[in-house]
């Protein structure tokens, strides 16, 4: 009569010993954060939209290029492209879908899709300072805020990565005809469960710094190309260049 009591002791051993082992192997298919399988930690930074006029929405459309340097232990390269809407002249909604491709020295990694929605948002637009620091009366500054979510499925075997974001872009153009951009954005990015094991979700901070040219030959046409920095063991530095069309009308 008392042998379920050893029987019921070694059972949850075993499912002890199972999960254990489970959550090794999450571990070991992973050999890189969750969120540089993500738009948000695989892609280049991209600048403030420089405001417009406040009577009308302008549809405006990017294609994305992006790969990580100086890392060890996996390969990454990206491309994507988007959709974004500037709601009168100001701030911008978007949708971005590309693909990443994975190689991994140790561990398990998948080729796969990533999709993010985004939302930029203009809070102070201002010249007269940084005009008057630069020497150029043409110059403008750009304050803002922004937050995305991103999500790709099967970045490793039965294994999703999802992450959110919160940045605050910095954007500052110069001369006139074809204007000359610099921007930063200082970022805060969460993991969260989507599917697969819960392990090893985190908080990383971000940091991005690029330059781009606007109204390049056409008013709507830009160019930009960053680096971005995620603090965190072994990421190394994502170099990312964009070309986005803005339909004016």
């Amino acid at each position: 009569m008392r042998r379920p009591v050893p029987l019921l002791a070694g059972a949850l051993l075993c499912a002890l010993l199972h999960a254990g082992t489970g959550t090794a192997a999450a571990q070991e298919q992973l050999p890189f954060s969750r969120v540089e399988g993500t738009i948000i930690g695989s892609m280049g930074p991209q600048p403030l939209p420089m405001p417009a006029s406040r009577n009308h929405n302008y549809w405006g459309f990017r294609l994305q290029a992006a790969s990580h340097l100086g890392r060890s232990g996996a390969d990454f390269e990206a491309i994507a492209g988007g959709v974004d809407l500037q709601w009168r002249g100001g701030s911008t909604f978007g949708v971005t879908a590309g693909y990443q491709r994975t190689a991994c020295d140790v561990g398990e990694c998948n080729n796969h899709l990533m999709f993010e929605g985004r939302g930029r948002f203009n809070f102070i637009t201002g010249g007269p300072t940084i005009a008057g620091a630069l020497g150029d009366a043409n110059a403008s500054t750009t304050v803002g805020f922004d937050v995305g979510l991103g999500f790709s499925p099967d970045i490793a075997p039965r294994l999703n990565a999802c992450a959110f974001d919160i940045g605050m872009p910095v954007a500052i153009a110069m001369l006139q005809s074809v204007r000359l951009v610099v921007f930063a954005k200082p970022t805060l990015a969460w993991d969260f469960h989507c599917g697969g094991t819960s392990q090893d979700l985190t908080t990383t901070w971000i940091g991005s710094f690029g330059v781009g040219l606007q109204q390049l030959g056409l008013r709507g046409l830009d160019v930009n190309a960053g680096f971005k920095k995620l603090f965190r063991d072994d990421t190394g530095y994502v170099f990312g260049v964009s070309v986005s069309y803005l339909l004016l009308p």
